[in-house]
């Protein structure tokens, strides 16, 4: 794994296909599932209920812990802080990046110059050679390639770092998709597609911790109410959380007036229902009141909206968090270890790795009459240099995309002014052993809340270290933390290592009673701008699309083109921005 560098996110599931329920096999027909899962911790939940809009700051966090901070002599792990690398972006975001205004460009006129190298541009430059452009280079601005699709490797297995999953395609374009990267491997004659075996978990697949206990929780599909009545809640509670997932799966297959599915991706092929588009003009957190859902469920509302969505229930619109939900973005029907980094290497290769450059980061892109500038800085030697080429995919966040393009603020282009991002921490702990849990084995992923993490995966799931279950095995344990109003960026980027080291190891211990002394390592992966975050009216207003559309020689792709955060909707958006440049550079420009 590289050293200092810098992604989907953490679902979990609900269901009772995997109990003795009715729902239909993983493979079978309507195998969809709610991928998401079902308790907090009781306690905590209740509190976190109370406080949608307000949560912990950092400093209550770091003082809230029992017994003060754990002294440094008593901590017997290492690691290290890893972070993006920001320092030319916030030079330039800072206006402090003094560009040199006239570079010679170097090299010849390419076909395609594509800027970003996560699933997005990847799937951009694809495109674009399967096009016919033989030309076609890819930049990143890190020294690897697969964005948030990154993993890291510690005691015999792959890790991930960001993004963990993803869902079996139910659209053509997804379908296609994975039939070309070989994740599909025929059609059943029922019409489901053969996912490949080594891609398809085990399980078990998900445990919750509920007063101390942990229990299992299958994923897939069907009438959750066998699932939610093996938990020890209230009969209050059980009601409103089979309505909550009972709502969740009626969208799912819900059509609009007009017959179009309520939800697709991207938006734009979506129904146009008045009453559906709406739902765009609410938050979550309101949708949610209007159902009649208590303090139990508005906690689980919010704590699936900062974990996949990256803000809080009072910020997310309604659309949005059930569009993303209804369609499964991000759910864990398909999963390897080390994450979608396995995905993110079988789009590399369809690239070539003899096209792609690390380490340079684009800083200005212009149109020069039939080609595009792209100035490139190295941030290892300082050194500026200028490409060209007849057009360029622009695959980074749109708020770093708008500080390179100075046509855009001209245009009246500014929406990225107004995009905002949710911040993520994931932990690596390594530990000697496996952990024992109490109540349930170990599952793919172990969902509880802590002060700062939300549970952890398992490292090794869907390997055959795991298949053979030696519950002794040295491993990893992921930890999710998105930071959801628990802490700021800025928090993020001034505390040092120790600070979130801490606070991850004291939640795992929370969870795992005597984890402690098994743990002998915890990376820290921070993420500053991890998912963009769809407040209402994002997603069918204005803002968006007007950075969707082509500027000249200039498209845009990244997930935040579409508005919510997955390896679905990036690759999608990677696709439909190297189509549009294929019909700039063939004489045909969409409108600008």
């Amino acid at each position: 794994m590289a050293g200092r560098g810098r992604a989907g996110g953490g679902r979990r599931g609900t269901g009772d296909a995997r109990a003795g329920g009715s729902a239909s096999p993983p493979d079978g027909p309507g195998a969809r599932g709610i991928t998401r899962r079902l308790f907090l911790n009781g306690g905590l939940k209740v509190s976190l209920a109370a406080s949608l809009v307000s949560r912990l700051s950092l400093g209550a966090l770091l003082g809230g812990q029992a017994g003060g901070r754990k002294p440094v002599a008593a901590r017997r792990y290492d690691g290290e802080l890893i972070e993006e690398s920001y320092e030319i972006a916030h030079r330039l975001r800072d206006g402090a990046l003094a560009i040199p205004s006239s570079l010679i460009p170097e090299g010849p006129l390419h076909d395609a110059i594509v800027l970003g190298g996560g699933v997005s541009g990847l799937m951009a430059a694809w495109e674009l050679e399967r096009g016919g452009l033989s030309d076609v280079v890819l930049y990143e601005k890190e020294d690897y390639i697969g964005g948030n699709a990154r993993k890291g490797h510690a005691n015999g297995t792959d890790y991930t770092c960001a993004t963990w999953s993803v869902v079996r395609p139910k659209d053509p374009f997804l379908l296609k998709l994975f039939q070309d990267l070989g994740v599909v491997q025929g059609i059943a004659a029922d019409g489901t597609p053969r996912i490949d075996p080594r891609l398809v978990g085990p399980g078990p697949d998900n445990n919750t911790l509920v007063n101390g206990s942990w229990y299992p929780v299958p994923m897939y599909g069907g009438d959750p109410a066998g699932a939610i009545e093996r938990l020890p809640l209230s009969a209050t509670d059980r009601k409103d959380e089979i309505e909550f997932y009972r709502d969740m799966n009626a969208w799912a297959g819900r059509r609009g007036r007009d017959g179009r599915p309520a939800f697709a991706m991207p938006v734009e092929e979506g129904s146009r229902d008045p009453d559906i588009l709406e739902l765009d003009r609410i938050t979550m957190l309101e949708y949610a009141r209007r159902k009649g859902w208590g303090a139990y469920t508005l906690a689980e509302v919010d704590d699936w909206s900062t974990s996949d969505i990256g803000g809080q229930a009072s910020e997310v619109s309604a659309y949005a968090f059930l569009s993303f939900n209804s369609l499964g973005q991000g759910g864990e029907d398909i999963t390897l270890p080390g994450g979608n980094a396995w995905l993110a290497g079988r789009l590399t290769e369809k690239v070539g790795g003899d096209r792609t450059r690390t380490g340079l980061m684009a800083v200005r892109i212009e149109n020069r009459g039939e080609e595009v500038r792209v100035t490139l800085a190295d941030a290892r030697t300082g050194r500026f240099s200028a490409r060209r080429a007849r057009c360029a995919v622009i695959a980074c966040p749109k708020h770093i995309t708008g500080r390179m393009v100075p046509e855009l603020a001209a245009a009246g282009r500014d929406a990225y002014l107004k995009y905002r991002y949710g911040a993520l921490l994931m932990g690596a702990a390594s530990v000697r052993r496996t952990p024992r849990l109490k109540g349930a084995p170990p599952a793919w992923f172990n969902a509880a809340d802590g002060r700062l993490i939300q549970g952890f995966l398992i490292a090794d799931y869907n390997s055959d270290r795991w298949r053979k279950g030696d519950p002794d095995r040295p491993n990893v344990l992921c930890l999710w933390a998105p930071l959801g109003g628990r802490a700021t960026r800025a928090d993020l980027l001034a505390e040092p290592w120790s600070h979130w080291a801490d606070l991850m190891a004291d939640d795992l211990e929370s969870m795992v009673p005597g984890i402690s002394a098994d743990l002998t390592r915890l990376d820290v992966y921070a993420w500053g701008h991890h998912m963009v975050i769809p407040a209402p009216g994002f997603l069918t207003g204005d803002a968006r699309r007007s950075l969707t559309r082509p500027l000249g020689r200039i498209t845009f792709a990244h997930s935040d083109r579409n508005g919510m955060p997955s390896f679905e909707l990036a690759t999608r958006a990677g696709y439909d921005a190297a189509r549009e440049a294929l019909a700039v550079v063939r004489g045909r420009p969409k409108e600008s």
